[in-house]
């Protein structure tokens, strides 16, 4: 990236929605360069995507770090995990824990079911693990949330059946965006 994509992804950063023309008029370029640049830069590691602002929909989070008994089965884990609606950060690590997910949820209800029942923590393999309560971040103040459009599901990416869930009968979790089972507001 050269300083002229800097500036074109700084803009976008601050307002995703901002037009060509004005990221040409601010940069001095034609929208036709500024359309070019992006379209070269979507070919290298930048993307442009869409977030929401937790805070504002009233979503808390849960950082849940886990201890995974194997290499083998940290990789499951990270594969399972990976299409989980509720997860906006998952990686391995070194230290006490190898593996780190933040998890966000509609309400603390929903959020203490899924630590309990749905996350990582939850699954076979697990040695041991801790899990941070949390408010929505102040920073980043928009997260990569996954919006399912389709609500046909019945389980959940992570293999789970809401609709058989004593939590979710109960009313004490919203159930799993990706199911039909859903209730909230994604």
């Amino acid at each position: 990236m050269d300083e002229i994509d800097k500036k074109i992804v700084s803009i976008l950063q601050g307002d995703g929605r901002t037009p060509l023309s004005s990221i040409g008029k601010e940069l001095g370029l034609s929208h036709v360069t500024i359309r070019k640049r992006l379209k070269d830069l979507s070919e290298k590691p930048v993307k442009v995507s869409a977030g929401l602002d937790a805070k504002y929909l009233g979503f808390r989070l849960a950082i849940v770090n886990a201890e995974v008994e194997t290499p083998e089965r940290l990789r499951e884990l990270v594969d399972m995990f990976s299409k989980c609606p509720r997860i906006v950060f998952l990686t391995t690590t070194t230290g006490a824990y190898n593996l780190t997910t933040i998890m966000i949820a509609e309400n603390a209800d929903t959020l203490n079911a899924i630590v309990e029942v749905c996350s990582v923590r939850a699954r076979k393999g697990i040695r041991r693990s801790e899990a941070t309560i949390g408010e929505a971040p102040a920073v980043p103040k928009y997260l990569p949330i996954k919006i399912t459009a389709a609500k046909v599901n019945e389980n959940t990416p992570c293999k789970m059946n809401c609709g058989k869930c004593t939590r979710y009968q109960e009313k004490a979790c919203l159930g799993c965006p990706a199911t039909k089972y859903y209730r909230g507001p994604l």
